[in-house]
This record gives structure tokens, sequence and C-alpha cells, in this order.
């Protein structure tokens, strides 16, 4: 029997098509399948990355370590300090470490040297030493995403004496230096808000810059409310105590004075004297007189009960001397002003 080749065409096109059918149902599970296996995998990548547990402060410091030990292996052998803060703003403490440097015999570091290491996905990444401190630096903290270094007048003394202070902020590249103050500078900028303190009344900012308790031998508070209180808790005045009574131990007249005294003597240039301080007199009302004084390496640093801080300076505001002279002394010490007391005359 003979076929005609009309009814032929249709017949081979169905068994075409019935083999494509046949593929594409094969295909379409394979395709499926691998589109789960690509789903589970990044659901297990995922998974595996959120269960990865952060590290902590001490883990981040040790890989800060072991990245500057590919470089300086024996970075610990004259001392070593860090700090970890967020310079970058990733989210991510960093590492700061000051560390010594010395001849290979030295017992005492010869210098502070820094060393950044940034925290990245991959470990520790050090910064290259370019943009650095280049003298010796002692790192104080990192706040608000900047780090705040000091510089001493000696590196290897056993009291060293801050003589610069620096700011450094990353730039996007690295850490690049955006302040800088001297001791003169510093004490400026820290007086110019205690005498607006004082001349508009605000009692907080006057009472940060005391040092709590209070010692009455060093405040004229005689035949007073606060001088009652204190003999009742041993001569000590706590902060309370002070801002209850505020008006025994800066009373209007003698506020508006420190206020005048600070206000006339820090917009004027500062002059050395003979033992080495900076200071400056200018005309006051009435014939007097208003002084400010830095004295470097005070006598106070080497006082016992300073509780063993490093006193930078001494700093004297005073109208005059003599009958009705009043002298407010400061002491700066890890960057702050401390009113420590209060001298009268007359």
């Amino acid at each position: 029997m003979r076929h005609s080749p009309a009814l032929m065409i249709p017949t081979l096109g169905l068994i075409l098509g019935l083999g494509a059918c046949q593929g594409g149902g094969q295909a379409a599970p394979a395709a499926a399948a691998q589109a789960d296996a690509a789903a589970n995998a990044t659901a297990a990548a995922a998974a595996t990355s959120a269960a990865a547990p952060a590290l902590s402060k001490q883990q981040i410091a040790e890989r800060a370590f072991a990245a500057l030990r590919k470089t300086e292996p024996d970075f610990q052998r004259l001392g070593y300090s860090h700090l970890l803060g967020d310079l970058d703003g990733d989210g991510s403490d960093d590492v700061v470490i000051a560390y010594g440097e010395g001849t290979p015999d030295a017992t005492m570091a010869a210098n502070m040297r820094l060393a950044v290491a940034m925290s990245r996905p991959q470990g520790a990444q050090l910064l290259p030493r370019a943009g650095l401190p280049d003298y010796c630096a002692f790192p104080r903290k990192i706040e608000d995403g900047k780090l705040y270094v000091e510089e001493p007048d000696i590196c290897s003394a056993a009291r060293p004496k801050t003589v610069g202070y620096y700011v450094y902020a990353w730039d996007g590249k690295g850490l690049a230096q955006v302040g800088h103050e001297t001791v003169e500078q510093r004490v400026v900028n820290l007086l110019k808000p205690l005498g607006a303190a004082f001349a508009s009344g605000d009692r907080r900012v006057v009472l940060d810059a005391l040092r709590f308790p209070l010692d009455v031998t060093y405040w004229p508070i005689y035949d007073t409310p606060l001088e009652a209180v204190a003999k009742k808790t041993g001569g000590k005045i706590d902060r309370a105590t002070a801002q209850a009574h505020f008006q025994d131990l800066f009373p209007k007249d003698r506020a508006d004075l420190y206020a005048a005294a600070i206000a006339a003597t820090v917009a004027q240039p500062f002059k050395r004297d003979a033992a080495g301080g900076h200071g400056v007199v200018v005309p006051a009302p009435d014939g007097e007189k208003y002084s400010l004084n830095i004295v470097f390496d005070p006598d106070e640093d080497r006082e016992e009960g300073n509780d063993n801080r490093i006193i930078d300076a001494r700093i004297d505001v005073a109208q005059s001397q003599g009958d009705g002279g009043q002298n407010l002394v400061l002491l700066l010490s890890e960057g702050k002003l401390d009113i420590v007391a209060i001298n009268t005359a007359g």
C-alpha cells in the first residue's frame, strides 16, 4: 500500500513536535533545579554571614597587632598602647597603636611612633606612614571620628609635658591633620568660654571647671553658709553643695571681675618673662591692672596629692595685687583647665 506524500508531512511534523515537547519537559526541571540550587547557596551564604559573631574589641586589636608585626616584629618591646574607634565612619572600630622606637640594645623608647590599622572585610589594613605624625606622639582619644594626639616636650621623660595638641580626621584616603594648638592657644581657647560663663552666670560651665571635692583651704568662703556646711563634711565640698551655694564661691562681683580680666587678657599677645613663663598685663578700670600668666612645668606637678596627674601648666588670672587683689588659679592637665584656688588680698 502506498502512502500519499501529503499525508506524510503532517505526520512527520507531529513526530517532531512530540520530540520537542519531550525535550522541553526535561529542560524545565533542570533549569528549576539550578535556580533552586543558586537560591539555596545565596541563602546559605547569607545565613553564614549573619551567624558569624561580631569581633570583640580584643579580637579587633589582636588583628591590628598581627598586621603591624609583619613590618615591626618587635613593636611591643619598648612599650605600646592602643585606642579603638571608628575613624572612617564605616561602623567598624579601627585601631591606633603607639609603640616605642629605639636602638636594638635600648631599654626605653626614644620615640613613640603611631600606626593606624583600618578594619576591612579582609582584615586589618595598615595606613602608610606618610600623613601620620612624624613627631613623638601620644594618642589620647578617638571621638566623633577624630583622633586626638599630644606631643610631649621630651619623649623619654618620666613626666613629659605636653607642648602641642593635634587633631586628625579621615579624608577618604587616610588621616589628615585638621587641627593644632600650642599650650598657650589651648589655654586661651579654654579660658574664653569660662570667662563667658562667669559673665552670663552659667553655673554648669564653671562647675565643670572644678575638681571635686574641693578643699576649703583654697577657697575664701569665710563666714558664709557654705563654710558652715563644709565644717560638717571635713572641709570638703562636693558638686551638689557647690551648686547649692554657688554665690558663696563666686559672688557676682568676683565672677564679673574674672569675666572682665579674662576678656581683656586673652585678646592680647603674650610675652615671655624672666622665669620662662608667658603672660600679659593690661590696664583695668580705676587704675588697676588685669594680668594673665602661664607657668610651664609648675611646682604643682611635683606636689603630693595631685593624683599623680601630669600638670602641664599653671595659669593665674589676676586683678592687681595688694588690697582688693584677686587671683584665680587654674591648672592645665590632660588637656583640660581646672580651677584649683582663689587667692584674695586685703
